[in-house]
């Protein structure tokens, strides 16, 4: 059964190539080795944390909104609907 779990883990992973600073990459795998880790360990924990933290602050949950409202306002331009609202517009 863990077995399986593993399995699905490693199905749902995919590969990327990333470009990293050689003094970055040098303080990821000291970090790895000293936590007795992989370095894709530590990239993957760090990505997870940043990203935590990133949508959590108040400046991305206001770019969020902005980002919706733009998307919003080009499907409505999409369907022929006018800005004022909900009015199909016909040519």
């Amino acid at each position: 059964m863990a077995e399986d779990r593993k399995t699905d883990r490693k199905e749902r992973q995919v590969v990327v190539s990333v470009r990293f600073p050689g003094q970055l990459l040098e303080r990821i795998h000291a970090v790895a080795a000293v936590q007795g880790v992989t370095a894709n360990t530590v990239i993957r924990d760090g990505m997870d944390a940043h990203l935590t933290a990133l949508v959590a602050s108040s400046e991305f949950q206001e770019a969020s909104k902005a980002f919706l409202a733009r998307a919003q306002a080009q499907v409505a331009t999409a369907i022929g609907e006018s800005q004022s609202g909900g009015e199909r517009v016909h040519a």
